[in-house]
Formats: structure tokens, sequence, C-alpha cells
């Protein structure tokens, strides 16, 4: 049973926080004029660190502080609202987009490692945004487009670069609790508590950091309707419990040569399944007469404790386990910056349950693993042709054990047309390998809706990379009173892997493209296949104002056009992709120690279903939400956050299996101590 006492004690200091203390305006605010804003150094964009207005592709950053602006259980809950950047309530679960493409396509990096649990559980992965604490990150850097000039495979949408914050050169921490309180009692509370601590072992040599948190969201009871056909409502948000417990040693042997030991220790249960990761990463920089260097040797093990078959535990393991190293080189001529790589990286799974070959062939059994090689040269080389003209030419080559090789080439344009304004573009092509399970011939797992009675699907070893080319240009603007920007882009993937083409019907199985027999139960099976060819093109734009020293507004849109454009068929829109997307933030410092915002968010129509001919389309309505935060600075070691989320309790409900729910109002608390 919930605690009545405990929800109005949240909702009223929730409201007094965000309204009753209005009042107090009348004390406000020293001018903040002649503060200067630095610009963010972006990591992930090139070879070496830039500024937003010079760095090579379209990238976005959300610092540390604006993530602890209001309750933030996972990255989703704050990157939505990036430009180019939607959100999917495909199956209920909430995953992120780049451009129209899902998770598959977007590389997720921790202080620039891979992280990639797909291989341990492929059905809706919404588990590696969450690896990493809130309050250990320092900033989120999103590269919107592909990048596998650099990084390789998965980069087709775009990377994603979660950066911890340094190690202290004196001893600093922070701890924070905070709950979310549901103004309807069917739908699930949540709560969460964060702790970082940093500092010095011996001064100027050896320092530590240590960071975790333990969060959790009840699972919704009862909060959908009962469907027009009479049967039992559906579920709604399921249970969420995550725990996270992390380190990392630093040692400057030297003013040059800096080396880091990193543990990542975290555990994820979404919707009763239970992923493990243990995660361990060695890495050393330095600086020569010649330029820098940088040698990463790392890997992690993550455990799907329950497995991927509904009902059913069916454990299996994951290893990733990489090395990368690259050299900086500045180079006279033509101002060159000369960026070389490479990478070797080797991905093994151990499952039991779907990793023994078909049912009923002589094979049944004899294997329960799979595991690939790849490697990878890369180079990049920045000209500055002139003082305002950026040339940055790339190319990596991967040499993979079940496909061979394959180039990624990017060229990318920086012209500063002034110091306030630059025009951006560029062109590039990448690739994303087939994973273990979609490559291996040997993986099977039942579908069609049921263990028993459905069909059943497995990986081929026919399958080739899905390849994209990527074209995009946008201009930028950065006044002091005022900012934004605008980009066009397009995105050609061909060769899409797919699954999709599918049935339970056992005399229209045969008629499939991808039909491959039948299991001695008479269940029809249907594998991987390459067939799809998707193009994705839209509009970006973000706008800032500062309508007086004290009140900014902040504004971000997304156009979408993402459509299955495969040869044979008409064009289809991509499901959960909404066409229209954006968010206007309002934001007010009431004074030095207290701030208000105001957030609204709207998500446009989308499709939820398309039949397998395109004669049925069912579409999902608009919708809009809007967010009341507020922070307040007790003194200069604690501070109080307070809201109500979902403001007009825009009611977003479940009446049929393709749609999605929407949390209605909801009142958040937060409490932070710092030293």
């Amino acid at each position: 049973m919930k605690n009545s006492s405990h929800r109005m004690l949240v909702r009223s200091l929730a409201l007094f926080g965000t309204c009753g203390l209005a009042a107090a305006s009348a004390t406000a605010a020293e001018s903040r004029e002649g503060v200067q804003v630095l610009q963010p150094v972006v990591v992930t964009a090139s070879g070496k660190g830039q500024d937003e207005a010079t760095a090579p592709a379209s990238v976005s950053v959300i610092s540390g502080e604006e993530l602890q602006a209001k309750p933030v259980h996972d990255l989703v809950d704050a990157l939505g609202e990036i430009e180019g950047v939607t959100v999917s309530g495909a199956t209920n679960r909430r995953t992120l987009q780049l451009r129209g493409l899902d998770r598959a396509y977007v590389l997720m990096l921790i202080d620039g490692r891979r992280v990639d649990s797909t291989s341990a559980v492929f059905r809706g992965n919404d588990f590696d945004t969450g690896w990493i604490p809130v309050e250990a990150i320092d900033r989120v850097e999103v590269i919107r487009g592909p990048m596998s000039s650099l990084y390789g495979s998965d980069a087709i949408g775009g990377v994603i670069n979660i950066i911890t914050k340094p190690v202290s050169e004196q001893w600093h921490g922070s701890v924070t609790v905070d709950t979310v309180v549901q103004e309807d009692s069917a739908a699930g509370d949540s709560r969460k508590l964060g702790f970082y601590v940093s500092g010095p072992l011996a001064e100027k040599s050896l320092g530590v950091k240590l960071f975790g948190s333990v969060d959790r969201r009840e699972a919704d009871g009862e909060v959908n309707p009962d469907p027009e056909s009479g049967g039992e409502p559906l579920e709604g948000f399921a249970k969420n419990d995550n725990h996270a417990l992390n380190g990392e040693l630093t040692w400057a042997a030297s003013d040059t040569q800096n080396v880091s030991l990193a543990l990542e220790s975290s555990s994820r249960e979404h919707d009763e399944q239970d992923l493990d990761r243990l995660g361990v990463a060695l890495t050393h920089k330095g600086k020569w007469s010649f330029g820098d260097t940088e040698i990463k040797v790392y890997g992690d093990r993550i455990e799907n404790n329950t497995g991927n078959i509904g009902g059913q535990t069916n454990p299996n393991k994951a290893h990733n386990a990489s090395i990368d190293g690259r050299v900086t080189l500045p180079i006279d001529a033509w101002a060159q910056t000369l960026t070389l790589g490479a990478e070797a990286r080797y991905q093994k799974l151990k499952d039991p349950s779907t990793l023994t070959g078909r049912p009923g062939t002589d094979s049944f059994g004899e294997s329960d693993s799979t595991d690939v090689r790849q490697q990878a040269l890369f180079i990049e080389d920045e000209f500055m042709l002139r003082d305002d003209l950026l040339l940055t030419l790339g190319n990596r080559l991967d040499h993979h054990e079940n496909f061979g090789n394959h180039n990624s080439p990017r060229a990318y344009l920086v012209y500063l047309l002034n110091d306030e304004i630059s025009v951006k573009g560029g062109w590039g092509k990448a690739f994303r390998a087939p994973t273990l399970l979609q490559n291996s011939p040997n993986w099977g797992s039942a579908s069609c809706g049921s263990a028993t009675a459905g069909c059943y699907i497995v990986g081929s070893d026919e399958l080739k990379p899905e390849t994209s080319e990527s074209k995009e240009i946008g201009v930028r603007f950065d006044y002091s009173e005022w900012g934004g920007s605008l980009t066009v882009f397009r995105n050609d993937i061909e060769d899409m892997i797919d699954i999709s083409s599918r049935t339970r019907d056992p005399d229209l199985a045969p008629t499939f493209d991808n039909f491959v027999g039948f299991l001695p139960d008479g269940r029809p099976i249907f594998a991987y296949q390459n067939v799809s060819k998707v193009k994705t093109e839209g509009v970006e734009a973000s706008f800032r104002y500062n309508l007086t020293a004290d009140l900014d507004v902040r504004a971000s849109y997304t156009y979408l056009d993402a459509k299955d454009i495969s040869a044979g068929q008409d064009a289809k829109p991509l499901l959960y992709r909404p066409r229209h997307s954006g968010t206007v933030k309002l934001g007010w410092s009431v004074s030095d120690q207290w701030d208000l915002g105001l957030t609204g968010n709207y998500v446009g129509e989308q499709y939820a279903y398309i039949s397998r001919d395109g004669s049925e389309l069912i579409k999902l309505p608009e919708y809009a939400t809007f967010d009341l935060q507020s922070l307040y600075a007790i003194n200069e070691h604690f501070s109080v956050g307070a809201g109500v989320l979902n403001l007009a309790d825009k009611q977003v409900d479940r009446e049929q299996s393709y749609e999605i729910n929407e949390d209605g109002r909801r009142y958040y608390l937060s409490l932070k101590a710092q030293f």
C-alpha cells in the first residue's frame, strides 16, 4: 500500500518549492552581465579537443549541472530534449534515437570506451544509457550523424559519449537523494540515492574517485483503461531496479604522463530482465615532443541473469575486450593536426538456451557459444586551409573475421564567417556489422508471440554489414544575447538487417523469402536477412535568447522523415518516429541562490503499426507535456530541488498493445549535500 502521508508531504513541498517561493522574486538578482560563459571542449567529434563552433560534426553537450536540474534516473530523461534526438516508446520501453535511427545504430561510449549489451539482450535494449550514475557525469557529448571513420561499427546514427568527472586535486564529494511521487496512486513511484567523492591520496601524483547509486521505479498497477475489446487492461511501465558502484585510481607519473585504472560495477533490472555488468579499463595518456598519445585497454562482462525468452530463466554471458591506441601529431604545414590510430576487439557470447543450433538437427547442442574478432586502422587529418576555413578528412579500415575489410571515409568542412557565425557541412560513409546473434547460424529463439506455438527465428552467416551514406549542412550562430543552429541532413542505409518478415501460419510461411524450414513440432523458421533500404532526412534547429540578465529561453525542434524505401514496395514510414518534435525551456534566475524553470515538450503524430503490404496504418496522436522545476541553494553545502512533472496531467494510456504510456502528473523532491 502506498504511504499516503509521504505522498502528501512530497506534493506539498514540490508545490511550495516551485510556486510558493515566487513571493521572493523581489529579492532578485544581481545582474549576471559580464560573466563570460566558456564554450565546452568537445573530444568525441575528432582526434583532438575542440569547441562546438569548430568541431567537425553536429554536436550537443549536456553538462552534469543540467542533468541534476531535475530527476534523471536514465540519460533518456535528459537527452530527448536535444534537437535530432527522439525517444521511442515501442514495447513500452523508452530508448533513444538519433536522426530516426534506434539504439542499435547509436554507439554508446563511457570516457571514450564503447559499451554494448546487445549480444546479451537483443529485445529492447534500454540498459546502456544508465550504467554510469548521474552524480559522476561531468558532461555528455552527443554527435548526430555517422562517426564510423573514428569509431567503426554501430556509429551509423551517431555517438553518445558519457564523460565522467575528473579526479579532484582536493577532496570533494556529494550525496543526492530524490523521490518522485505519482498523483495516480496506481502508477509507480521512484526514488534514488547517489554519491560521488574524489580527492588526492598523494599530493600531485595519486588520486581516486568513488561513486555509486541505488534507484528504483515501482511497477505500475492498473493505470491503463479497459480496452474497447473488453479484455484485460494492458500493463504500464514495469519495475526498474538499478544499482551501481564504481571507482577510478589515477597516477600522474610526471607532468606529461598519466595512468588511470577504472572499475565499473552495475546491476540493472528492467521488466524482470536482470543484467549485471563488470568493467575494467587501464588508460595511459602521454604528452611528448612530437605530439600526444593515448592507449586504452578495457573490457567488460555482462551477465543476463534471466535470458531473452519471456516467462523462462535462460541466463547468458557476454564478454567484450578491446585495445585502442592513437597518436595526435601537430604539423606546421597548413596548421594540420594528424591523428593515427588502431583498435583490436574481441566479443564472445555464451548462451546455453539459444546458441545450441537448430532443434531437430544432428548438430543440436554441440556448442553453446560464439565469438568474433575484428581489427581496425584509422587516420584523420584536420587542415586549416585559411584562418577561417577548416577541412577534416578521415578514413577507417575495419577488418572483421566474418565479412572482411570495410572502409568508412569522411570529409567535413567548417567555415567561420566571423566570430559569431559558422557554416558546417560534411559527407561520410558508415557501416554496422551484424551482431553475434544475427550472424550465427547456431543461434535461434522463439518468436511470433509464443514460445511453443509461434515461429522460430535464427541467425545467418550469409548476412552483409549494413552501410550508410550521410550528408549534412548547417549554420550556427553564437552572439552574447542569443544564438542557435539550423542543420539539414539526409542518411541512406542499405542492406538493413531485418527479421520482421515472419508468421506463425505454416501455410503462409513458405512464401516468405527468409523462410528456411520447420521445426520438428511444426513451427516455421525464419532467418535474419539483408532486405531493407531506409532513408532518414530532416531538419534540426536550436535557439537560445537571454530575455534579461536573469531570464532566458531555449528551444529545440526536429523535423524527421524516416521511411523504408526497399525495392519492390511502396515507401513506408518507420514506426515510432514522430515527424515533428520539440522542446521549449524558460529559465528564471530569481536570485543567486534560486532558479526556476518551465519546460514544454511536444511529440507529434507517429505510426505505431503498418501491415506487411502497407495497406493498414495506425497513427498515435500528438501530445504535449509541461514540467515545472525549482532549485534552491540553501548555502554552499546544501541545495533542494522540487517540481511538478507533466503539470497539466496529460494522459497517454495504452488501450492497444502497440500504444505507449506517458506518466501523468507527478511531484518530485531532491536534496543534495556537498563538500
